[in-house]
């Protein structure tokens, strides 16, 4: 039988930068929703692509107004989420929290209203293919968004009781980048959704 050899991670720093294994963990995470989100936008393509009429008769695309805030919301909150960790680089762990407590301020306000947005749908998630993908697309980041603010309340509390320092940032900085994906791919899937229908 082949042995595969194995990697102790007690013997590895909990200060160690980007060769820690959180790293290729969170990495590895992204790179699946990456994925994940791709297969999502092209099957909204495909299924666009080959009806007869997008969005099915009757129906209008969704509402642009209150994507769009949310868009600019998102994208702000990862300027938030760099200030957080620019801060602690300078050993401001004030700075840090606030950054992180802004953006889940941030975030809480993205989902109260992606919830409106989604109460709003003229129509079901089973009732057509449109309306199963636009709930799909919509509800996949919906839940990341949610994820996204719980991480990131947890880092809030641990920076508001010093836990992180300009040495010991590692939680930090992978919850930044989870951040970044979360913020980031809303700008396709709000390409995707809001714009390329009314582009026919």
């Amino acid at each position: 039988m082949r042995t595969v050899p194995a990697v102790d991670a007690a013997e590895l720093s909990r200060f160690a930068d980007k060769t820690h294994p959180l790293w290729w963990g969170i990495g590895g995470l992204v790179a699946v929703e990456l994925t994940v989100a791709g297969a999502l936008m092209a099957s909204y393509f495909y299924l666009m692509f080959n009806a007869p009429e997008w969005p099915p008769a009757g129906l209008r695309p969704p509402e642009l107004l209150w994507a769009s805030v949310n868009l600019v919301l998102l994208l702000t909150s990862s300027l938030t989420m760099r200030w957080a960790g620019r801060g602690l680089d300078r050993g401001s762990q004030r700075i840090c929290t606030i950054g992180t407590g802004v953006s889940v301020l941030i975030a809480c306000i993205v989902l109260v209203l992606r919830w409106l947005q989604m109460a709003a749908f003229e129509f079901c998630w089973d009732s057509h293919p449109y309306g199963s993908i636009v709930w799909a697309i919509t509800g996949f980041h919906f839940v990341h968004v949610c994820s996204a603010a719980v991480g990131t309340a947890v880092v809030t509390l641990l920076s508001w009781r010093g836990h992180f320092t300009p040495e010991r940032q590692l939680g930090v900085g992978v919850d930044t980048l989870y951040w970044y994906f979360v913020a980031g791919i809303w700008v396709p899937f709000y390409l995707t959704l809001y714009r390329a229908p009314r582009l026919q």
